[in-house]
């Protein structure tokens, strides 16, 4: 996310892409965790939504629309670790990626031990 204003917008676009990739590659239920309460509530108030950001969060939100199923949750920074070392790689490489059939190396023992697979 090379052109976000600040740490808000940067994990709106994040949100939203993995909405839009969610909808894309598996159309199941799924759970949006992010650090950021901000991101959060705009998102769950996004018809009220009056800021920079509210065009963003309603690409979200068509986004979720398409999966049988979304909700929010708010995570705190140490409950993700996954997420965290993707950022510090994305920082140490200076590109973005999306890996669909295999995460990157640094990430898969965190994976094993924070993922679980959603069940009714």
């Amino acid at each position: 996310m090379f052109r976000a204003y600040d740490a808000e917008e940067t994990e709106t676009m994040a949100a939203t892409e993995g909405l839009m990739l969610a909808a894309e590659w598996c159309p199941e239920k799924a759970i949006l965790e992010c650090d950021c309460a901000s991101v959060i509530q705009a998102f769950k108030r996004v018809e009220n939504l009056k800021s920079r950001l509210s065009f963003l969060v309603r690409d979200g939100i068509e986004a979720g629309a398409q999966l049988p199923q979304f909700r929010l949750s708010l995570a705190k920074r140490e409950q993700n670790k996954v997420a965290h070392e993707l950022a510090q790689l994305a920082k140490r490489t200076r590109h973005t990626a999306v890996w669909r059939l295999r995460a990157p190396v640094c990430v898969e023992h965190l994976i094993a031990q924070e993922c679980n697979i959603i069940s009714e």
